[in-house]
């Protein structure tokens, strides 16, 4: 039984369905009707929609699946960050695509349904169902129309992608390693528009844009993705301690100040809904796992912590509970030991850096605009900025570079906070390369992660 049919939940039914070849009945339950899967909110999908290539690579490697047009919106070759004052561009190069978001997330759920997937929709999961320590099925009700029909079913596992607020993680009934609550400040608010720009005004649409600015963006950034040279998805995303002003006033005054966006024609069919959403800004929940259980997606805070991307890992973590879940029904046992391979899995493909991400978004966050004007123009060069997008740590040598850093900042609380996050950062990667192999060595090892963060986060707070 799979809860919730975003990217993620969508991705690990059809997994299960094309890998298990008819051995494995799946049922995938979501409050949407097949028509909007994957809607958030009344107000649509809310999204950047933006995917790296590689993740859209592992897919097809590892299922043979192939996507294109129209799900495929636009192609891109790199993504250009920008300082506060617009003098430093920073390339981050590497291919990917601006989505077409609602007809993504139709054709997951198209290939789970011809794989043999069935598709509970109208229905809310409200709790699980746990026996002798472990979770043997689910509680919920129907959505539809103002019925609410309780129901519940039993399963021999629950994949968990209902969302980054899940209820059915925050109440696990069962003893496990799982944490269940998020931390306000590891949560940042997004607003988005998708919108035809004015006559006359187009964009290049071979690379995404994402705008560095403290008083514009507090504790976040502002995007513009290029979905065709007259179409765009704009949007920004903050750090809500750090300012006092609405998201969405934030968002009208970028717009109203950018002459690109003059004039701009936000679009209203059922593909480009604006609305507001939040996002998990930190590393994965270091433990996906219980007995019956697993969680995957938004659910398991899989989002990027500097960007905030969740399509890419909800991808790629789908895939991995796809082929954890088809070797616990091979072994018929369902057990926290048994499904521990997925905590391995997704460490070693995509989560061993996101714990160093993290850090480097608590430091980040605390600059002034001049301290990120500066960084970017004297410190930060193309290679040394895309290591530190994928969580390594560019050499902080020679010691002159140390030295003009220190300088030009200005700020000898800066200076000391870089180097106090590069060391952490170390630290951090150098834990996960050794991420538990079985359940019994996880206590001992997530005490020093937390440790490492906790001390990161009373320095930065």
């Amino acid at each position: 039984m799979i809860v919730g049919a975003g990217i993620a939940g969508c991705m690990a039914a059809a997994t299960i369905a094309l890998k298990g070849k008819g051995r494995v009945d799946v049922a995938l339950l979501d409050r949407n009707p097949p028509s909007e899967v994957g809607k958030k909110n009344t107000l649509g999908w809310v999204c950047g929609d933006a995917v790296g290539e590689h993740h859209i690579k592992y897919v097809h490697d590892q299922v043979g699946v192939t996507y294109g047009l129209p799900e495929m919106e636009n192609h891109v070759t790199a993504v250009y960050v920008y300082s506060p004052d617009m003098k430093v561009k920073v390339p981050f190069e590497g291919p990917g695509f601006v989505l077409d978001r609602p007809k993504f997330g139709r054709r997951l759920l198209d290939d789970a349904l011809k794989a043999g997937v069935a598709y509970l929709g109208n229905a809310q999961a409200t709790g699980l169902i746990a026996e002798s320590g472990r979770v043997v099925g689910l509680k919920g009700q129907t959505t539809e129309r103002s019925v609410n029909q309780p129901f519940e079913i039993r399963a021999k596992l629950v994949i968990d992608s209902s969302g980054m607020s899940t209820k059915l993680r925050r109440d696990l009934p069962i003893p496990s390693y799982i944490e269940k609550e998020i931390d306000k400040d590891d949560v940042e608010p997004t607003a988005r528009i998708n919108a035809r720009l004015g006559d006359g005004i187009e964009v290049e649409t071979s690379h995404c844009d994402i705008y560095l600015d403290q008083e514009k963006a507090p504790g976040g950034y502002l995007w513009l993705f290029p979905k065709a040279e007259d179409k765009v998805n704009i949007g920004l995303g903050i750090q809500q301690k750090r300012t006092h002003r609405p998201l969405n006033a934030l968002l009208k005054d970028w717009v109203s100040t950018d002459p690109r966006l003059k004039n701009i024609q936000p679009l209203t069919d059922d593909s480009n809904l604006n609305g507001a959403w939040q996002v998990s800004v930190r590393h994965q929940n270091d433990c996906l796992v219980a007995n019956g259980y697993m969680i995957c997606g938004d659910a398991a805070w899989f989002p990027n912590p500097i960007s905030a991307g969740g399509i890419g890992p909800g991808l790629i973590g789908g895939v991995m509970a796809g082929e954890t879940a088809i070797r616990a029904v091979e072994a018929n046992d369902f057990s926290e030991r048994q499904l521990w391979q997925y905590n391995l899995d997704f460490v070693q493909h995509y989560g061993n850096k996101t714990a160093g991400l993290e850090a480097f978004r608590l430091y980040l966050q605390t600059l002034n605009n001049e301290e990120i004007n500066y960084g970017m123009r004297h410190f930060l060069s193309a290679s040394e900025a895309t290591e530190i997008s994928l969580g390594e740590m560019p050499e902080l040598s020679p010691l002159q570079k140390l030295v003009k850093l220190f300088r030009g900042l200005g700020s000898y609380k800066a200076f000391k906070g870089l180097v106090y996050t590069m060391d952490g950062m170390k630290q951090l990667n150098h834990l996960y390369q050794q991420y538990p192999k079985e359940p019994s060595q996880f206590p001992a090892w997530k005490g020093q992660v937390d440790s490492i963060l906790s001390k990161a986060r009373t320095r930065f707070n």
